[in-house]
């Protein structure tokens, strides 16, 4: 079969032949993958910077994906051995029906948005009705989701934060209430952060970025009275892997930092979500209830598409 193959930890992987894998358990079955998403755990496992290893190299890589069972149910499912392959191994229960009409990319990519948005935000934040929702660095497609997200589950407020004038105005019009330039100097962004919060109090901050940006927002908080307990989130690193956090902010101010990504959930609890919630959400992108957008590439342009990710590779075409 053709697959995306890694042989070695810091390269990237290439398309070329690998057996076909083999299934020895009761409980596992084939599937034909159709689409497979490019994530940064992906990236992050090929690169061997992740607590997860490869059991041995050279391997197939691709943790999830989108294929076609042997009863021909197009599924969204996690991949026993990597899925951006021709055929993969999976566990026969666990898959989740997608609608008719969903496009097979889109379908692939819509899980991991929705870790690091809709999952962060029930799981970590709490959210609930009527909450005012501040996400840093939003302008990427899981923070797209998270506006969204947001707004679904109830919130009354959403605040971003960008440096892409033109994917902010697209923010504005999937939900955003307000924009926030990161462009602008330190001290102007404080100014924006804290005239934020005096009209709209915080409730939860979902950050993508860290680095100096959090830093402006913790700078922030330490300036305004709060008018009730902030759950800060940090999801992505994109700025900077670390920021100074002053400790007079966690001393004075009642506020809870915590992280999200998969290592900070069981297994089960990112499981039963997706069983809960994924469905909802196909139907919603279904029906352009929510907007979502990503790019797409063949199978063979896995090499060019890795350093184009988010993405998502397009593998096998429905003809069984």
């Amino acid at each position: 079969m053709k697959a995306a193959i890694l042989s070695k930890y810091g390269k990237l992987p290439v398309y070329q032949d690998f057996p076909d894998p083999v299934v020895h358990k009761a409980d596992e079955t084939l599937i034909y993958p159709t689409a497979s998403a490019i994530k940064q755990l992906d990236i992050s496992k090929a690169a061997g910077t992740h607590y997860t290893k490869f059991d041995k190299l050279p391997s197939v890589v691709g943790t999830d994906g989108v294929g076609i069972t042997d009863a021909g149910d197009r599924i969204y499912t996690m991949g026993i051995t990597g899925m951006m392959a021709e055929k993969a191994i999976i566990k026969k229960k666990g898959g989740i029906i997608i609608p008719k009409g969903l496009d097979d990319g889109v379908a692939a990519a819509i899980p991991n948005t929705l870790v690091g948005s809709d999952l962060a935000l029930m799981v970590k934040g709490g959210i609930k009705s009527g909450d005012c929702v501040f996400i840093n660095g939003a302008t990427g497609g899981t923070g797209a989701m998270a506006v969204q997200m947001a707004k679904i589950r109830g919130a009354k407020t959403v605040i971003v934060t960008g440096r892409d004038s033109k994917k902010l105005e697209y923010l504005k019009e999937i939900g955003a209430d307000v924009t926030i330039d990161l462009k602008q100097d330190n001290d102007k962004l404080i100014k924006a952060i804290i005239e934020s919060y005096k009209e709209s109090p915080f409730d939860i901050i979902l950050d993508y970025l860290w680095g100096q940006p959090a830093e402006a927002i913790m700078t922030s908080l330490l300036k305004v009275r709060l008018g009730s307990s902030i759950t800060y989130i940090s999801v992505g690193s994109l700025a900077n892997n670390t920021a100074n956090i002053p400790s007079q902010l966690l001393r004075s101010k009642e506020i809870q930092i915590v992280g999200s990504g998969i290592g900070s959930f069981p297994a089960s609890v990112l499981q039963k979500y997706l069983q809960e919630n994924l469905k909802m959400v196909y139907d919603l992108v279904n029906k352009e209830d929510i907007k979502f957008k990503t790019a797409s590439f063949n199978l063979e342009e896995v090499s060019h598409a890795w350093t184009h990710s988010p993405s998502v590779l397009l593998i096998n075409k429905h003809n069984f």
